[in-house]
């Protein structure tokens, strides 16, 4: 988890308490990264990772199951990759293509803000 801190080109205030399971909408205006949006906006696009293609299929705040490590819910998302919160196996960071590769990997079982269950 510290590489992905320090690899993140986004909020990292958003990025920390993801890591601890709350919501948060950036820009906070006080980290690094914020601050560097504001002074240069264009700068701070060019560096920020483009979204895969697959990220839609793993929102922020998604449960999911993966048949090894079990229940999870996605913390956070960061160009090509996820960070998902396994109840088992703790934090893993997962690869967008990977997951797009094999779509039986990590199944969505509920998005956010919806009672029912995806299926």
């Amino acid at each position: 988890m510290a590489r992905a801190y320090a690899e993140t080109t986004g909020c990292r205030r958003h990025f920390l308490l993801g890591y601890f399971g709350e919501a948060y909408e950036p820009p906070c205006g006080n980290c690094d990264r914020c601050t560097a949006a504001e002074a240069d906006p264009e700068a701070a696009a060019a560096g920020r990772r483009p979204a895969h293609p697959a990220a839609g299929r793993y929102p922020v705040g998604a449960e999911v199951r993966h048949g090894q490590w079990g229940a999870g819910t996605v913390l956070s998302q960061d160009g090509d990759r996820i960070t998902v919160l396994f109840e088992e196996a703790g934090y893993r960071t997962l690869s967008l293509d990977a997951l797009a590769g094999h779509d039986d990997l990590l199944t969505v079982v509920r998005r956010p803000g919806r009672d029912e269950s995806c299926g």
